[in-house]
């Protein structure tokens, strides 16, 4: 009987651990604002567009050829828009631009290093995209609803993992 209320103490225990540790990780997720240069035309994109973008293909937004403008692999930025944009995973990401590099096909959009970096060069360019953490947005920049969710809707899925 002792044994018994011992499993169950233990069992217990572990799902509380477990939900804790899963609480902790959704509220470390940070949302992921998709941005381009503040005052451009371009206030809507779909989802479709932006993975064309960011896989390589040429996408035309506001009048201009986007340039789109990542994180370093293997930051959580960039994981988590790989993830919610592309579908793939950081290794998949990887052997994507691979297999197009040994194709002579085009190759991967800029990474830069920090929230800082894009927010700087998004705003300085009006025909580039890019994506910043929430709490990184300028005042240079403008968020880009995506398939007509902003940021702040419950609905919108782009964050870290």
């Amino acid at each position: 009987m002792m044994k018994r209320t011992l499993l169950r103490m233990l069992a217990l225990t572990s799902l509380t651990s477990l939900t804790s540790m899963t609480s902790m990780a959704l509220a470390d997720a940070k949302k992921l604002v998709v941005v381009v240069a503040k005052g451009s035309p371009i206030t809507n994109i779909s989802k479709g567009d932006l993975k064309h973008a960011f896989t390589g293909d040429s996408v035309s937004a506001g009048g201009k050829t986007l340039v789109p403008f990542n994180f370093t692999p293997g930051s959580a930025e960039r994981a988590g828009f790989d993830v919610a944009i592309l579908g793939m995973a950081t290794d998949e990401v990887g052997r994507y631009w691979i297999d197009r590099k040994v194709r002579g096909q085009s190759g991967a959009p800029r990474a830069l290093p920090s929230s800082a970096h894009v927010a700087k060069v998004v705003a300085k360019f009006p025909a580039a995209i890019g994506y910043l953490p929430a709490d990184a947005l300028t005042a240079d920049v403008q968020a880009v609803k995506v398939d007509g969710v902003g940021y702040t809707d419950a609905r919108y899925a782009i964050s870290t993992k």
